[in-house]
């Protein structure tokens, strides 16, 4: 599945096939500098929670948040296109 997320908006991503495998949000933060890219993921329970910004370079195809593996299809500053479907076709995290 693809995951269009637009700057400063998050997306839920799920971990798993099944209904009962839970999820993630992920915030893109937009690019700081033209080579650089940056997601935050959004982990809460309860009343506490964390959302670290994490910087990828520009030409990475895979990243990794929080132990889910993506394949990053496309980048600009205002949006970014990832996607779980890529990682089971090309075995590369998993």
């Amino acid at each position: 599945m693809e995951y269009k997320i637009f700057t400063g908006t998050y997306k839920k991503i799920k971990l798993g096939k099944g209904m009962l495998s839970g999820s993630i949000r992920v915030l893109y933060s937009g690019m700081p500098n033209e080579k650089t890219f940056s997601l935050s993921p959004i982990k809460a329970e309860g009343y506490q929670g964390y959302s670290p910004n994490i910087y990828y370079d520009i030409n990475a195809t895979t990243i990794l948040i929080l132990n889910k593996a993506l394949g990053v299809i496309d980048v600009h500053p205002q949006y970014i296109i990832l996607s779980d479907d890529y990682l089971v076709n090309n075995k590369e995290y998993v």
